[in-house]
């Protein structure tokens, strides 16, 4: 169910059973998918490309229809199964974030009588890009996380964190500063690849993909099948030439380890021969 007085929602949008999103203005992106189970309750919601949703996502709670209700994420963006973002007031994700499962996210906290000397925050949320936020964090009002972060699992941020840093704990501290992103020599990229390109032939049998090879040189990885070739250039991010689902299956496994490439289509792989028996 949507309820918006304005809706601009790109025809490829999936939305999942059972999802109700409330909002007077409401802009979603191409190829974004949100799950099942999902509620979605603010006065704007802007999302760009790409975004994945898990199951069970909540973004609303404690007073999420003021004019300050604001939640806006960029592109390339997951945020994964049982995540709570609450928007009393603004909050901002940037592109290529990752948003782990479980994480809270709070712009106020307040119970207690003030009156009586009790403390009570309210303030918005800001990650910048390429930030991962992962499993059971909690990040609270009035932060602003930089660019190129990493933080650690079950992490409680309540303060600031520079862009580049690497950072966790209860409460989170800065580890390293200026850690991110970190240069990969040709040699190194080189060893990444063609260790996760391997990791995905061991998949073969179970997905029964047969009578293809693959090189790497140059930064592109080259897949063949037969006599068609599929060339994915790391440097660009792009994608040529021949499109299968085995071609697919493969940029969904880079994307699983850490190297994606957006195109036209929602990112798909082939499922293990098990499933379907």
């Amino acid at each position: 169910m949507i309820k918006a007085e304005y809706k601009n929602i790109h025809s490829s949008v999936i939305i999942g059973e059972n999802t109700t999103i409330e909002c007077e203005k409401i802009t979603i992106g191409k190829y974004s998918r949100i799950g099942n189970n999902v509620k979605i309750k603010c006065k704007e919601l802007i999302v760009g490309n790409h975004l994945y949703m898990a199951d069970g996502v909540e973004i609303g709670r404690g007073g999420c229809n003021g004019p300050n209700s604001n939640v806006k994420i960029g592109n390339g963006v997951g945020i994964f199964e049982n995540v709570v973002i609450n928007p009393s007031e603004p909050v901002e994700i940037g592109d290529n974030c990752g948003i782990g499962a479980d994480v809270m996210i709070w712009t106020h906290g307040a119970w207690l009588d003030v009156l009586d000397g009790f403390p009570s925050d309210f303030g918005p949320v800001r990650l910048g890009k390429n930030v991962w936020l992962p499993a059971r964090s909690i990040v609270l009002p009035n932060v602003s996380i930089g660019d190129n972060v990493v933080i650690g699992t079950n992490s409680i941020i309540n303060k600031d964190l520079p862009s580049g840093c690497l950072a966790a704990g209860t409460p989170c501290k800065v580890i390293r500063e200026k850690l991110y992103p970190k240069k990969v020599t040709p040699s190194e990229q080189s060893t990444i690849i063609k260790n996760i390109v391997g990791k995905w032939y061991e998949l073969h049998d179970t997905k029964g993909i047969k009578g293809i090879q693959t090189k790497y040189e140059d930064g592109k990885i080259k897949l063949i099948q037969g006599e068609n070739l599929t060339i994915y250039d790391i440097e660009k991010k792009v994608i040529e030439g021949y499109n299968n689902n085995v071609s697919e299956d493969l940029r969904d496994f880079l994307r699983r380890n850490g190297i994606k490439i957006y195109t036209d289509r929602f990112f798909t792989s082939i499922a293990p021969t098990w499933i379907n028996k």
